[in-house]
């Protein structure tokens, strides 16, 4: 296990450690030196598809109704760490409060790029890492989805309350959601950011679709709230900050 700094070209600085997928979590965490948090959110998704105006609204509710109840709360966010779709417009959300809160990003050492990388890196197409980050997890892989055992393994050991939003989404965010509920962990549909979200949120709506198996295990788990992408901010808000809360 590796702890080092990235320098990113915006001045922020963020501590990064590599790990092997069957590292510890405790051990993970403490090489981190993560402030322990009061609660956690889980941020799974992408905004692959979405149109300028549906984009526009998905930043809104980032910058008016998480980024503010996780200031409140004093909670850590976790998600991919990339510098695209909704992990983009986490870090500019909370870059905006004056990065107050800690934010997380989880990600295969072998599908991103940093500044000061390895020079051994042979990553000639690989993902920006997020510059807002304030801490990032590089977990020893070269698939993306290979980070996400160790995720779920951070998030149960800060043992706080957790609540895990689904923002559209492809197979990866599939196998999240699914894990979230099995965790016994809520898990937030924003409705209307399309793909997977807005296939969950059909068969939550509606339980005589044909849907898979996996769609119906989360549906039966009675875990599920749909918000719709086109409510005001502060009913999101609301939402994280019960779920904080009742934790």
């Amino acid at each position: 296990m590796r702890k080092n700094t990235i320098t990113f070209d915006n001045g922020n600085q963020a501590a990064v450690v590599t790990a092997g997928r069957d590292a510890d979590a405790q051990s993970i965490l403490k090489t981190l030196d993560i402030a322990q948090p009061q609660a956690l959110i889980m941020v799974f998704g992408g905004a692959k598809g979405l149109d300028d105006s549906r984009k526009a609204c998905l930043a809104e509710l980032f910058r008016n109704a998480i980024a503010p109840a996780v200031a409140d709360a004093g909670a850590l966010v976790i998600d991919g760490g990339t510098e695209s779709g909704v992990m983009a417009m986490m870090g500019e959300a909370l870059a905006r409060n004056g990065r107050e809160s800690q934010l997380l990003g989880i990600a295969p050492a072998g599908k991103v790029t940093y500044p000061g990388a390895p020079k051994d890196s042979n990553i000639g197409d690989g993902a920006p890492l997020e510059p807002n980050h304030s801490h990032f997890v590089l977990v020893e892989s070269d698939e993306w989805g290979g980070e996400t055992g160790t995720m779920f393994e951070l998030a149960r050991a800060l043992n706080v309350a957790v609540a895990t939003l689904l923002i559209n989404g492809g197979q990866i965010a599939e196998s999240e959601a699914l894990q979230s509920v099995r965790n016994g962990w809520p898990l937030l549909v924003v409705e209307g950011s399309g793909r997977f979200a807005d296939q969950l949120s059909a068969a939550v709506r509606n339980a005589t679709l044909n849907t898979s198996a996996t769609i119906n295990e989360i549906t039966r788990s009675g875990r599920v709230k749909l918000f719709s992408i086109d409510k005001p901010a502060l009913g999101l808000k609301s939402l994280l900050q019960q779920i904080f809360y009742a934790g």
